[in-house]
């Protein structure tokens, strides 16, 4: 990566301190958090949160063990177009259904298609008390089985050529029934256990009545949408007409999906895949609750999650504050956008304010955004794992998360190009996503726990150990 690159990704970063990272929990608006409860992210309503986080430590040690969501859910929230009439109501089930047959014609018998239509049919159900029955047989091993039941059938009536037919034809018709009825429940049985990672999908709509009064603009905070026309940050990816328009848009439509990480996270693909359908229906621009970014069809289209995780960096921001934990002269970099993957955020602190080097870590933090992605896949029990006591991050794991974009990564061909890791939950602070653990990156805890850990010094180097000192390869 050049010099002017630098600067440019530098510049951005600067920009976002001076937006976010500067507030302080007296600035943060009281009702910021009604954005996360009406949209319906994960960590929405109560009875919701622990299923898309790990809950408070109950003591020191606690914060050491960081544990993966076995549900969650996520949300976008379309912002219609300006000309929706005032009549207009959310679409039902089976509306939903024929636009996605109209987005994929001739592929309804496509297996994501056919997902789709499953999805959108399904209402997110009330959470179980157990596991999820994730580990169902598949058609191969039930075909398999059933071969194996025909040929013990005919064993069986080797010395009889057919078997008795009832003599009353009600009876026989009662038996044909009960034959198609469990045939139905067998087949049902098969959808459910295939698709178990996905729970469902609600939709909500919204007016906005008001657009020049309050601090909100429907579901979203204001300062969230509305930024300057010479430094836009969030709604950078906007046109100009598409900027000019947000306050005319006067209909919210929120897609949200509740889903298991499986299947490479299948429901948050899924739940893309249906946005880009109401989006070009509604010519509606989509703004993501976690990131606080707005972005049209196209972009979000760009960024969606590829079906090998290979894409991250596109689907997490890595934002700047100031580092209060070792003061002037350090930078904190923090993910944002982790709760969809079931994932706590992270946070790697103590760093110099060296445009280069936070660049890097920026690679870093997105590297090991992959390898927690990876990692929180769910288990075969159907329950959340458990994070390891370390984990090692790859540059293979670096220049994964930027698949697609052709971007070349700072190398050092000398260097070790990995380093472990340790993550420790740290206490919530007033910027982080509503009802959403953030976790510090740090050195393993042989040499995190001493006295005379120097977390400044291992950031740098963990850093350099991984990327070198940021000159392009």
């Amino acid at each position: 990566m050049n010099a002017t690159a630098f600067q440019q990704r530098t510049g951005a970063l600067l920009v976002a301190l001076s937006l976010v990272g500067c507030q302080t929990p007296a600035d943060k608006p009281a009702t910021e958090t009604k954005v996360s409860a009406e949209v319906k992210t994960s960590a929405g309503a109560e009875d919701k949160a622990a299923e898309a986080q790990p809950r408070a430590p109950a003591a020191d040690e606690d914060a050491h063990h960081v544990v993966f969501a076995d549900r969650l859910a996520y949300s976008y929230v379309l912002l219609l177009d300006p000309e929706t009439p005032p009549d207009f109501t959310a679409p039902t089930r089976a509306e939903l259904q024929d636009l996605i047959r109209a987005a994929y014609p001739g592929h309804e018998r496509d297996e994501e298609v056919r997902l789709l239509l499953v999805l959108a049919e399904r209402e997110i159900a009330s959470r179980g008390d157990g596991a999820p029955e994730l580990e169902l047989p598949t058609p191969e091993e039930e075909a398999e089985a059933a071969d194996a039941a025909r040929d013990e059938s005919r064993l069986a009536d080797k010395d009889s050529e057919e078997r008795a037919a009832p003599s009353d034809p009600l009876e026989a018709e009662a038996e044909a029934e009960a034959d198609e009825g469990e045939e139905a429940r067998k087949k049902a049985l098969r959808v459910a256990g295939r698709t178990a990672d996905l729970v469902g999908l609600e939709l909500e709509l919204e007016r906005v009545e008001e657009s020049g009064a309050g601090d909100h603009h429907g579901l979203i905070p204001k300062r969230f949408l509305f930024e300057p026309d010479d430094a836009p940050l969030l709604t950078r990816a906007l046109s100009p007409a598409d900027r000019a328009s947000l306050a005319r848009r006067r209909w919210q439509l929120v897609l949200r999906v509740g889903y298991r990480n499986r299947n490479a996270v299948r429901g948050l693909r899924l739940l893309q895949a249906l946005v880009r359908v109401v989006a070009r229906e509604h010519d509606a621009l989509i703004y993501d609750p976690d990131t606080h970014e707005t972005v049209d069809l196209e972009t979000f289209k760009r960024r969606r999650l590829q079906i090998k995780l290979g894409n991250i960096a596109d689907q997490i921001v890595v934002v700047p504050f100031p580092d209060d934990r070792h003061g002037a002269g350090h930078i904190r970099l923090a993910t944002r956008g982790m709760r969809r993957f079931g994932s706590v955020d992270l946070e790697l602190d103590g760093l110099p304010r060296d445009p280069a080097l936070l660049q890097s870590a920026t690679h870093l933090l997105h590297g090991l955004a992959f390898q927690m992605v990876t990692l929180g896949v769910l288990g075969e029990t159907g329950f959340a794992t458990e994070l390891d006591d370390t984990v090692t991050i790859h540059y293979r794991d670096c220049a994964q998360a930027y698949a697609g974009r052709g971007e070349r990564l700072p190398r050092c061909h000398d260097c070790p190009e990995s380093v472990l890791v340790h993550l420790v939950e740290r206490p919530p602070e007033a910027h982080d996503p509503a009802g959403h653990v953030v976790a510090r990156v740090v050195a393993p805890r042989t040499t995190s726990d001493r006295p005379e850990y120097d977390h400044p010094a291992w950031a740098r180097d963990a850093v350099t150990r991984v990327l070198g000192s940021g000159s392009a390869e």
